[in-house]
């Protein structure tokens, strides 16, 4: 599909609104919660004519960040309610990160849908947060839920906090990020300023944390949280309450129309099959399943993402303008979307571009929109074998190649998060938070940019504990458009390690790039105690061979004649994910540190593979 030509802009229906401020909503346990009403007026009078109502749900604060997207969508003849979650700024009760959203989303969309001028039917909206939020009360199925917008969200607690059942540590600065305007912080500024001035980067170099010597001591509710999301590391019954686990619960799901908005460098885990609810839904028979993926972080929708630039056509606000408005109008107001969502996938096939260096000093990878009838589109499944000596062929091993290929992992210098999606975050002493590595596209090189890392900056694929598979030159454009994998057949003398798989898109030396561009596009990983499943753990057998499948991220990339498609294998990515302590325990109640010696077998008894989702190059 080519790209398409700017749609013209949606005129406001109406030029005034009316603000009904922290309305109190009660919910079925009698505890209740701050909204913000926003009307369309006329002549300073609310319109009184029915109208749809939108609802969007924020542990964030309903006003300042909400208050201007409120208002643009009210004067588009929307009734739109913003509500403080429970326990957060303005509401009542004690927070109980997204388990309490199923109970507490239905309840606020039943009371929306009675209140005037309502006309009965209400959409749901809003990122991150409130995305997962919106997957949590769909597993209530309210009579009134209309159409839902979901963007950089996945209803999976377990699948977003434990990715192949490794820890991604965004969720415990998250914890501590959210304290810092939290309960115990309002009720008391003296505990609410040391809680601001708490830098959980600092916490990162320390042993085990302790309930009641961690960062949180001084908020309990939120540390209360922080060791249930710590210790539950298996896929039990606490991940599967619906407000945790809405993907195991789509049966539940009212049918209504549905769009979903992810970014390739994400940190939500698309890779896992129960995120994929837009694909399931569909096939239960739900109708109105759409999703859009483009090359975009868990926020950043512009032309720069890290060292790269997708081109102007791959920004969210030039592809899809007014999307949400789009959305609601096209199914509670019968209006034309105008082209917008041509097909139920659209996805952006990065790597159209010519690979030049940018005026503002960016790798022009480029790419261009193709659009499926379902995602992941139709592929044919392709192998490339690990082949000693670094070499990713089409043709399996054979028995005069080496047997293994070894490397150590050492838990006290981890190999640091490359490949655009760690989201780790710290606050600042002047006020703010910052993320403490770099997100996007960048070059497979140590730098600044990556926590942890130290002068001089070499190459990742040069630290000891990684080891990087690559093609020759390929002859003829390699399309890839899917969810590719790794099929790894290892031992180890521990009773278990982690596999990170990183997939690379390696440009050649140019005038640029004298030394090669070495692009991250995707990763994956996998603690090998989980690998038959995530209910129970199983512990490696020192020195048996056995099986690891490691789950990448989706995308969709074009690796050009020319260019080089690398894999680099290590044990750690860290701070995206918790290091493994090569003990089998729990690594954040672990004081021990054991050095794993690993193999990598490359025979034709166990032949290791990436399997990549091949598609035509042409889209």
């Amino acid at each position: 599909m080519s790209d398409q030509s700017p749609l013209p802009e949606r005129v406001p229906e109406y030029s005034e609104i009316l603000v009904r401020p922290d309305v109190m909503v009660k919910m079925r346990d009698g505890i209740a919660l701050a909204t913000d009403i926003y009307l369309p007026a006329a002549s300073r009078k609310a319109v009184e004519a029915p109208l749809p109502a939108l609802l969007m749900r924020t542990p964030y604060h309903k006003g300042s960040g909400n208050n201007l997207g409120a208002m643009w969508l009210a004067r588009h003849g929307y009734m739109v309610a913003v509500q403080d979650v429970r326990g957060r700024y303005g509401s009542e009760g004690e927070f109980n990160a997204f388990a309490q959203e199923a109970e507490d989303g239905y309840d606020a969309i039943e009371w929306l849908a009675a209140l005037p001028p309502c006309d009965g039917r209400v959409g749901t909206l809003g990122a991150s947060y409130l995305a997962f939020a919106q997957g949590a009360t769909a597993t209530q199925s309210p009579p009134h839920l209309a159409a839902m917008c979901h963007t950089f969200g996945y209803p999976h607690g377990y699948h977003s906090v434990r990715q192949g059942g490794a820890l991604d540590v965004f969720w415990l600065s998250y914890f501590v990020m959210m304290a810092g305007d939290g309960r115990e912080a309002r009720s008391d500024p003296a505990v609410g300023e040391a809680l601001r001035q708490m830098r959980f980067e600092d916490w990162l170099k320390g042993g085990p944390i302790r309930e009641g010597q961690s960062p949180l001591a001084l908020a309990p509710s939120y540390e209360r949280l922080f060791f249930n999301w710590l210790r539950h590391e298996c896929l039990d019954d606490f991940w599967k309450q619906p407000g945790l686990g809405p993907a195991d619960c789509l049966a539940r799901w009212p049918d209504v129309p549905t769009l979903w908005i992810c970014g390739w460098f994400d940190h939500y885990p698309y890779v896992h099959p129960d995120t994929l609810a837009f694909t399931r839904l569909i096939r239960a028979g739900h109708r109105n399943q759409y999703v859009v993926f483009g090359p975009w972080t868990h926020g950043e929708t512009g032309r720069k993402i890290g060292q790269a630039t997708f081109g102007k056509a791959s920004e969210r606000d030039a592809a899809f303008p007014d999307y949400e408005l789009r959305w609601f109008d096209r199914w509670l107001k019968g209006k034309d979307d105008e082209g917008l969502y041509p097909a139920r996938a659209r996805y952006f096939m990065m790597g159209a571009g010519p690979g030049a260096k940018t005026s503002d000093g960016l790798l022009d990878h480029g790419g261009l929109w193709q659009q499926a009838d379902l995602w992941p589109p139709d592929s044919l499944e392709a192998a490339l074998y690990f082949r000693p000596p670094a070499r990713l062929e089409c043709d399996p091993p054979d028995s005069a190649d080496a047997e293994t290929t070894r490397w150590q992992d050492d838990p006290t210098n981890p190999a640091p998060s490359s490949t655009g999606v760690c989201y780790t975050v710290t606050r600042l002493a002047a006020g703010g938070t910052r993320r403490i590595n770099t997100n996007g596209a960048w070059d497979q090189a140590e730098g600044p940019h990556l926590y942890g890392c130290r002068e001089p900056y070499l190459p990742l694929n040069a630290r000891p504990d990684t080891r990087s598979f690559q093609t020759p030159p390929l002859v003829e454009d390699l399309a890839v458009a899917g969810h590719p994998s790794a099929e790894l057949w290892i031992s180890s003398d521990a009773p278990d390690i982690d596999i990170v798989v990183k997939l690379i898109d390696v440009y050649p030396p140019s005038p640029d790039y004298p030394n090669g561009f070495a692009l991250g596009v995707s990763e994956g990983i996998q603690r090998a105690k989980f690998r038959s499943g995530f209910e129970r753990p199983e512990s490696l057998i020192p020195g048996e061979i056995t099986r690891i499948r490691v789950s990448l991220r989706p995308l969709a990339n074009l690796f050009k004649a020319g260019h080089r498609l690398r894999v680099d294998i290590t044990g750690s990515s860290w701070p995206h994910f918790d290091v493994n302590t090569h003990t089998g325990r729990n690594p954040w109640e672990d004081s021990e540190h054991r050095i794993a010696h690993n193999s990598l077998y490359h025979t034709p008894e166990h032949p290791s593979r990436l399997l990549l989702p091949v598609v035509e190059a042409n889209g």
